[in-house]
């Protein structure tokens, strides 16, 4: 069992001001700030377009450091909305520099899709995820639909139910990690 507290990388899909999703994200790192360190990822959108097949000495280094990133944690908490029934474009984009790495294999991941639908993006998203690798299980990933009503502008989560199942998602994730 570990002796600190378990480091969590958390990316956001959505990348605006105004994102839902990078909000939820930055609640969660103050509401668990006791249990674990929680790093939000800020540079997603400085990765450039995904190009296969280039050489390790090729790859830009805002990669190298985003894979490094994912790397030195012992956990990633992915927190996405859905653009146009699926995944949207900044994330998949980043996820897909992984693809050639070992970054993810056996990483413990937390999913949290929160959109005003979602289905479709968080399918996508568990279908990458397992495709790269990811530690992934069924109570480490939640889909919130309906967000405008059950999360405010503000991050904060506002339905009881809702609440309920993000802090029952991060209990067994920070739970797994401290036991890795």
């Amino acid at each position: 069992m570990k002796d600190s507290k378990p480091k969590i990388l958390a990316i956001s899909g959505g990348i605006s001001s105004t994102s839902y999703n990078k909000k939820i994200l930055l609640t969660l790192k103050r509401d668990f700030s006791e249990d674990c360190d929680i790093n939000v990822y800020e540079a997603i959108a400085d990765l450039p377009f995904f190009l296969s097949g280039i050489k390790e000495e090729e790859t830009p280094k805002v990669v190298k450091g985003f894979l490094n990133e994912i790397v030195n944690a012992d956990g990633v908490l992915v927190c996405s909305p859905e653009y146009v029934f699926s995944i949207p474009g900044v994330l998949k984009n980043a996820l897909e520099w992984a693809v050639s790495s070992v970054v993810f294999t056996d990483k413990p991941v937390a999913l949290i899709t929160a959109a005003s639908v979602g289905e479709k993006a968080h399918e996508s998203l568990l279908l990458v995820l397992k495709t790269i690798g990811a530690n992934l299980s069924v109570e480490t990933n939640l889909l919130i639909s309906g967000v405008k009503g059950k999360v405010s502008v503000d991050g904060e989560i506002i339905d009881p139910s809702t609440k309920q199942s993000i802090q029952n998602l991060m209990a067994v994730f920070i739970n797994s990690l401290k036991t890795k």
